[in-house]
């Protein structure tokens, strides 16, 4: 089974691995998340409230550039670039705007133009992002979830701290008792009290500031990484998941015949156990005779469950299939990569 370290080396991003990122819209907050490849595009937005999801590639996106931009001759990798250019980098002469398209009633939206202006090459450029309204499962998937494990793993971080601050306040108590002494005042410090520091952090001025800037605050640099690490580890876990129960379901199916007609040696099953395993009859022989009382008993006794050839077999197969999915897993990335168009 690959390791994490080589997984993280082929794995591809999806756009729940991707971090969101504040986007001020006509002075209002928005999150915004996209990902990017060289001939299409997915972008989710939402105001906090609901969510707005679009994808696009190819023919589609050709013929959106003529639209919006039929002066303009480029290569879709170019546009694309462009594109997520000025959502990631916006320059002086980019400009966003948003227009919410109402649906069947009145406090209803069904769906969201997001505008993109800027320039490409000294050209003014245009783009519209045309999202329908998305399925309530986006918010679970992308941010609620997220969310909890971001703030249930900061709680954990906070708590290993503390330790560690402990730790060094007996450290350094131990020091002073051997008359050690600080040789500038204003680094000394308290000893730390969580429960003191916790209530200062409460009245503290800061607290409230968060909280006015809780939209953009949480992603911020360090937000946006931290969502990425958690989103990551959280598709590795679920895919080692996934491979046990394929493994599990193909096994049950009898999908390994073909790994083991590769095999020169024939299986073992339980119907093709020799005789001195199973301690049956041999047709063509005479029975077999009382077992001498000077021999030992644990030459008498047959294998135990943990090393039976048909628990042998059951592993063999099971690494044999898990060896043929990364295979497989192989040739469809290495299939993806030759038909990437050459970005110029």
């Amino acid at each position: 089974m690959s390791s994490e370290v080589e997984w993280r080396r082929q794995w591809k991003p999806d756009l729940c691995a991707c971090h969101w990122q504040p986007l001020e819209i006509e002075g209002k907050v928005f999150l915004a998340k996209w990902r990017f490849t060289q001939n299409s595009y997915e972008i989710l937005l939402t105001d906090f409230t609901l969510f707005w999801y679009e994808e696009m590639s190819d023919e589609s996106l050709n013929k959106r550039v003529q639209e919006l931009n039929p002066s303009i001759e480029a290569s879709v990798t170019r546009i694309l670039d462009q594109i997520q250019g000025a959502l990631e980098r916006p320059g002086k002469d980019t400009t966003l705007n948003i227009n919410l398209k109402p649906g069947r009633s009145e406090s209803s939206t069904e769906s969201m133009i997001l505008t993109v202006n800027s320039q490409l090459a000294g050209m003014p450029f245009v783009w519209k992002f045309f999202c329908k309204l998305g399925e309530t499962k986006l918010c679970s998937d992308h941010l609620v979830i997220p969310l909890l494990t971001m703030v249930a793993e900061l709680k954990r971080r906070q708590q290993e701290l503390f330790k560690l601050l402990q730790n060094k306040d007996r450290e350094i108590e131990e020091y002073k008792a051997q008359g050690v002494k600080t040789s500038r005042k204003h680094i000394k410090t308290n000893p730390f009290v969580e429960t003191a520091f916790e209530m200062n952090m409460m009245t503290s001025k800061d607290f409230e500031n968060e909280i006015k800037n809780c939209r953009t605050a949480a992603f911020d640099s360090d937000g946006q990484d931290l969502y990425r690490q958690i989103m990551t580890k959280k598709a590795w876990v679920e895919r080692s998941a996934n491979k046990d129960e394929e493994i599990d379901s193909l096994l049950q199916d009898g999908s390994l015949e073909g790994t083991k007609k590769e095999s020169s040696t024939p299986s073992w099953g339980t119907s093709r156990l020799p005789p001195s395993i199973t301690g049956s009859k041999s047709p063509n022989k005479s029975p077999s005779k009382t077992p001498s009382p000077s021999k030992s008993p644990k030459s008498t006794t047959s294998n135990t469950p943990e090393s039976s050839p048909v628990k042998d077999s059951e592993q063999l197969r099971r690494q044999a299939l898990q060896r043929r999915l990364e295979s497989e897993e192989m040739k469809k990335q290495e299939k993806a990569k030759k038909k990437k168009k050459i970005a110029f």
